[in-house]
């Protein structure tokens, strides 16, 4: 993510690549709301298993925009296979 966007403006979560994260952007313009992504690394469902399964966090999500976080968050495919079953699906935009 950092090789493509850069550094982050904020940062929630350290730098050690076996734990997730989020990273979040802003641009010049004050008025343009952050980009935030949703980064993951962790066992496989059902597994204990330490390290994670992979070698840098997974993005599972990305949130643009105002307003509530259910209509401003969108699960790519890696994150709609990794949410809960028990979760409550997000509604469409």
């Amino acid at each position: 993510m950092t090789a493509e966007f850069g550094a982050p403006s904020v940062l929630f979560g350290g730098t050690n690549p076996l734990y997730g994260k989020t990273l979040g952007y802003l641009s010049e313009d004050p008025g343009q709301p952050m980009v935030v992504f949703h980064l993951w690394n962790g066992a496989a469902a059902g597994t204990d298993s330490w390290p994670p399964e992979h070698e840098q966090p997974l993005l599972l999500a990305v949130r643009f925009g105002g307003g509530p976080f259910r209509r401003s968050v969108t699960f790519i495919p890696e994150g709609e296979r990794r949410k809960s079953t028990t979760a409550e699906p997000c509604p469409p935009r």
